[in-house]
């Protein structure tokens, strides 16, 4: 069984690391920075949350940051260790809760996730996010990234 919870840096030290190679060469293309640096600042926002087993182990981190201005708008984001594909049951029971929650924060959620990230890319269509356009030079590294939203 699994447990969703408020994040920690302590959980993001723990996660980085273990990160599934996609979203470290994601974290890599878009920003330009190791996991290690980014994650422990993206669990000092408001709205982020862990995924953990039963055994205390953090296998995901995921939220959403506010867009200054534009109140409707958030940047949804997700994180993972190889340790989701274990969990893969429970997280579709829980996922259309906390989309909903997530919804009631911001109306629209968002953001451009990396081509090669095809795992996260099914899971956000199953999720019913829509892809809108691939901007082919994004981020850093100027790799394809897939914009993607999903409204309340």
């Amino acid at each position: 069984m699994i447990t969703i919870r408020r994040a920690k840096v302590s959980d993001a030290i723990s996660l980085a690391p273990r990160l599934r190679s996609a979203d470290r060469d994601e974290c890599r293309a878009a920003l330009g920075m190791e996991p290690r640096i980014v994650l422990p600042l993206l669990v000092q926002g408001d709205c982020v949350w862990a995924g953990v087993d039963q055994h205390s182990e953090v296998f995901g981190l995921f939220g959403i940051d506010p867009v200054k201005g534009m109140d409707h708008l958030g940047i949804v984001w997700m994180v993972t260790s190889p340790d989701i594909f274990k969990h893969r049951r429970d997280l579709l029971k829980l996922a259309p809760e906390w989309l909903d929650r997530l919804h009631h924060v911001r109306p629209l959620l968002g953001n451009h996730i990396d081509a090669r990230n095809t795992t996260h890319i099914r899971w956000l269509k199953r999720m019913g996010f829509s892809f809108l356009r691939t901007h082919p030079e994004y981020g850093v590294e100027k790799r394809p990234f897939h914009e993607f939203a999903r409204l309340r």
